[in-house]
């Protein structure tokens, strides 16, 4: 009798590693891992919108081509002026840094990805209090 408890303790706690290393390799899919793959935001981009709070401060970024590159760089032009960030995405986050660049330091953020197509990125805020929107659209 002792023998086939002990049997029965030693399937169950096989079972039980079974199941929680499944559950453990399972729990974190590939699209969640940070990433700096462009995929299909490779080439030019511009900001169409820029939503601050009940305000269109679009116009700030104006004349300006995003550039997204593989390296997880991303560089924004306007004739002589060159500003430089980095960028990275999960499977609903995008995430940009500007640094302290006085006007793109708006733009730091990890954004909640609403839309992404192969020439559209919308995102938002993901505070409700904040009403704040960044959308590009590829040229």
């Amino acid at each position: 009798m002792f023998k086939s408890l002990k049997s029965i303790n030693l399937v169950s706690a096989l079972a039980m590693v079974a199941l929680f290393t499944t559950l453990q390799s399972s729990s974190c899919s590939k699209d969640d891992v940070t990433g700096t793959d462009p995929g299909n935001i490779t080439g030019g981009w511009r900001v169409s919108l820029y939503w601050d709070n009940g305000t269109d401060e679009s116009y700030k970024f104006s004349g300006y081509t995003f550039t997204f590159n593989s390296g997880g760089t991303v560089i924004a032009v306007k004739g002589a002026s060159t500003i430089n960030g980095t960028w990275s995405e999960s499977s609903t986050r995008f995430v940009l840094s500007f640094g302290t660049d006085p006007v793109f330091s708006k733009l730091n953020h990890s954004w909640l990805k609403t839309e992404k197509t192969a020439t559209t990125l919308k995102m938002k805020d993901d505070n409700p209090s904040k009403d704040e929107k960044l959308e590009f659209i590829k040229i």
